[in-house]
């Protein structure tokens, strides 16, 4: 399924979503997030051929809602489940990455949004404002790439836009400055996470769901990556 193929398109209806969910109820958010955390879980689950993990996905995204310790265990529980069943080791590696990734991580989205939907906001907009300029910036001025193994067009260039436009986002929303090479960092660490996947089996896009911004895991990477700091350092 593809709503749009253009990226402005896309990226402008991700960002009213984002906006509009911010101020669900807290169990209609976890619905919501429910939806996105099985939808990047089917995703990683194609994509390295694990498909029944993503069914495991929501239960431990639940349970991280509770306790993070619960989630934690659940990873390893039923990561080893289906690992004893399939009798692999490559299938526990690839069940706790995937359960990890999309059940884990999302609870910190949760965790965000339950102190404060505007701390909520101001991490998602941070991410798609670092990304945003990343590639406009490395699409007219990149010359030097960064991590030529794990994304081509990814540049030098790009990161420094990324990281003035980061800087001017928190002086925006009052956050310290001095932390925005730390996060930008974390950003990019969530999107060349991303990548190394991808590089590994062969794949340009985790699907084409949102037309150009390719699937649910391509677009909340480093969403993903950023809310762990974010509810550590900035709550």
């Amino acid at each position: 399924m593809q709503f749009y193929k253009g990226r402005e398109s896309v990226g402008i209806l991700i960002g009213a979503l984002t906006l509009l969910s911010a101020f669900f109820p807290d169990l209609l958010f976890l619905l919501f997030l429910l939806l996105l955390s099985f939808g990047i879980g089917r995703e990683l689950s194609n994509a390295l051929d694990a498909k029944k993990v993503s069914y495991f996905v929501p239960l431990v995204l639940l349970l991280s809602s509770y306790r993070l310790e619960l989630g934690i265990f659940a990873v390893l529980a039923f990561g080893f489940l289906i690992a004893y069943l399939r009798w692999s080791l490559d299938s526990l590696l690839k069940s706790v990455l995937i359960l990890t990734y999309a059940g884990l991580l999302p609870s910190f989205l949760l965790l965000v949004k339950s102190h404060n939907h505007w701390e909520f906001l101001k991490l998602v907009f941070f991410a798609y404002t670092v990304d945003t300029a990343s590639y406009y910036a490395g699409k007219l001025f990149g010359k030097r790439p960064l991590a030529p193994r794990l994304s081509p067009k990814k540049t030098w260039e790009g990161l420094v836009g990324g990281a003035l436009a980061g800087l001017l986002f928190f002086l925006i929303i009052n956050k310290p400055v001095l932390f925005t090479i730390p996060f930008v960092l974390v950003a990019l660490l969530g999107d060349l996470f991303k990548s190394f996947i991808k590089r590994q089996v062969g794949i340009k896009d985790f699907s084409q769901l949102l037309g150009e911004h390719g699937g649910l895991t391509d677009r909340f990477d480093s969403v993903l990556f950023i809310c762990i700091f974010w509810t550590i350092v900035l709550i």
